[in-house]
């Protein structure tokens, strides 16, 4: 009797949680690059477990980690046709140009000033620039600052970057930086990056500590450089026509929901950049520290490039975000 009764509570609630998933109104399945451990895939959680309790069951988040729908690039364009309805993405720059401004190396000092652009009426205007391709940007979660990692030789100086075979995102201001300084830019999808490192097809990458421990690129790079010559976001993407199909209500709920999870997510990142840097000692990787002014003043024909191509629009968000507070 006690083995059927456990059973069948068993069975009770599995149809329960079968019910509340297909009552729900709307299903938000999320693809994430990144692997089960990373700030991101935890930050989503939380806004899972948030969003589907405030919600009251209304809307379910359904999350898909390490590349299962695909590399970020694949993922928002699927946001943007309407394939999927959420992502996190590091190259929105194809959509909105000028969002790769928000990447010119060295741009930020510290996290204060990056959260006061964030809010600031620019980003807001480059932001409803992207609903025109479908693309609601929610939140910024962050990737961090971005370290060098290469198999040649140590970096303790610019011209130790020149030469080497250094994999990017596809994004123009990272390669447009690694081109100033001197290195062969070879833009690839972070899905190919391991055994790209692993089997030599390229010397090095550049990429926040988390994303370098998460991947496991150290254990395929014997030098890391602590250079953080750009701070990257996460752009936290929704279908745009979800989100108006969305009742009042729900989209305060989700707002709320994605809002408390970057808030979580950017303090936990930047709390586990220490331990995971000795951990990466610790794994055999000789890591160095160069001189940051020598790179800062190595990247500034960075700028003139970006003023350039885009004109009173690029220098007038580069003032904003330098003097953001």
């Amino acid at each position: 009797m006690k083995r059927f009764s456990l059973v069948t509570l068993a069975a009770v609630c599995l149809a329960a949680g079968i019910g509340l998933a297909n009552a729900a109104e709307f299903t938000l399945k999320v693809g994430i690059a990144q692997p089960s451990g990373h700030s991101f895939t935890l930050a989503m959680e939380r806004f899972k477990q948030e969003l589907e309790e405030t919600s009251g069951g209304r809307i379910a988040v359904e999350i898909f980690a390490d590349n299962q729908l695909g590399s970020e690039k694949e993922m928002q364009e699927a946001v943007s046709l309407g394939n999927l309805e959420m992502t996190i993405t590091g190259v929105l720059a194809s959509y909105e140009p000028l969002l790769a401004i928000l990447e010119l190396p060295y741009l930020f000092e510290n996290r204060d000033q990056i959260k006061a652009f964030h809010r600031s009426p620019h980003v807001a205007e480059l932001s409803r620039s992207l609903e025109a391709n479908n693309i609601r940007l929610i939140a910024f979660y962050e990737n961090g600052f971005r370290q060098m990692t290469n198999n040649v030789r140590p970096i303790n100086e610019p011209a130790d970057v020149a030469g080497l075979a250094m994999r990017t995102p596809e994004n123009p201001a990272q390669m447009e930086t690694f081109k100033q300084l001197g290195a062969i830019v070879t833009p690839m999808a972070s899905t190919e990056l391991y055994s790209a490192l692993q089997q030599g097809v390229v010397d090095g990458q550049e990429n926040p500590i988390q994303n370098i421990y998460n991947n496991k690129f150290h254990e395929v790079q014997k030098y890391l450089a602590i250079t953080n010559h750009i701070y990257n976001s996460g752009y936290v993407i929704l279908s745009n026509d979800l989100y108006e199909r969305m009742p009042e209500d729900l989209q305060t709920a989700l707002s709320t929901a994605i809002a408390n999870s970057a808030d979580w997510q950017m303090r936990s990142c930047a709390d586990a950049d220490g331990d995971l840097l000795e951990k990466i000692k610790a794994s055999g990787t000789t890591v160095t520290t160069p001189d940051i002014a020598a790179f800062m003043k190595a990247v500034e024909p960075v700028y003139d490039v970006f003023i350039g191509r885009y004109g009173d629009a690029a220098r007038s968000l580069i003032e904003a975000a330098r003097t953001a507070e």
